[in-house]
């Protein structure tokens, strides 16, 4: 009998090798092939799972190198440590925003500090206006009454003025009742008289004697001046009187009446200025 020849490569064997050939070509052709991103991922997962398992290793070898109780201990030291660095951040935390606020409150501070300062600066403002239109009724007041101001709410006045250190004295009759405004009696039903001038500092005394009706008194009063007789004058024998009438000082309505000038020589001798009549609204000086 023929011995029968035995073949390792048997049909079923070319069978299982084309469908393993199949697959591979399926897999390489008909599914999609990574990208190098998708690649490149899942080698970086492939070494993370490396090193974890490489920490993990360790750390099971240093807890099984390492005695239980300092284990246990680096343990706590390590919650501890954990616990202060907490309570660190919150406390970093909590200055973050006390300083937040510390900063808008200074904010607030510095506008209400340029606002105050604003209100400063206009006050400062309206004070300057208000001393310049003071200072402007002043230049007004003194170009009314030759630098000569009232002081007073007068809407009548007769002034008497000598640059002499002497005594002179002002003297304001009422022609109708014979009542006389003067330094013994300075106030009467139809005036007062503002001040007796006995004596003058210095050159720049430039005090004045004043007789004033704060509201007009029509009528006729006789003006008069004289050295006064019982005064120690030996220093000066005789004095320059110069003066003025005037009616509603200041405003639109001022009429103002110049004396004529009197040389005053001898003591106790009356020398009269004028008659001035005065009615509602303008005044007349007979001299």
């Amino acid at each position: 009998m023929q011995r029968k020849e035995i073949n390792i490569f048997s049909t079923s064997f070319l069978d299982l090798l084309s469908g393993a050939l199949g697959a591979v070509l399926i897999l390489f052709i008909i599914i999609p092939k990574m990208t190098l991103d998708q690649q490149d991922a899942l080698e970086e997962i492939e070494r993370l799972n490396v090193q974890t398992e490489e920490l993990a290793a360790l750390i099971e070898q240093a807890r099984n190198s390492i005695p239980v109780d300092l284990y246990e201990q680096i343990q706590e030291q390590i919650r501890m440590l954990q616990n202060t660095v907490d309570e660190l951040e919150r406390t970093v935390q909590n200055l973050q925003q006390r300083l937040q606020e510390a900063e808008s409150e200074n904010l607030q501070l510095r506008q209400q500090l340029e606002q105050s300062q604003r209100q400063l600066q206009d006050t400062q403002n309206q004070l300057q206006q208000a001393q310049r239109e003071l200072e402007q009724l002043r230049q007004q007041n003194r170009n009314i009454s030759d630098g000569k101001i009232f002081g007073m709410s007068a809407q009548l006045g007769i002034v008497c003025i000598w640059p002499e250190n002497i005594d002179v004295d002002l003297y304001v009759k009422n022609l109708a009742n014979g009542e006389i405004c003067f330094y013994r009696k300075k106030s009467t039903s139809f005036g007062t008289l503002m001040e007796d001038i006995t004596s003058r500092s210095s050159a720049d005394d430039d005090r004045y004697e004043l007789f004033y009706q704060q509201r007009v008194i029509p009528g006729r009063y006789e003006i008069y001046v004289n050295i006064y007789s019982s005064a120690d004058l030996s220093h000066a024998s005789s004095a320059t009187v110069d003066g003025y009438a005037v009616i509603f000082p200041g405003t639109a309505n001022e009429q103002k009446i110049t004396f004529r000038q009197i040389r005053l020589t001898r003591r106790g001798e009356n020398v009269t200025v004028g008659v001035l009549t005065v009615s509602n609204n303008n005044i007349i000086l007979e001299q």
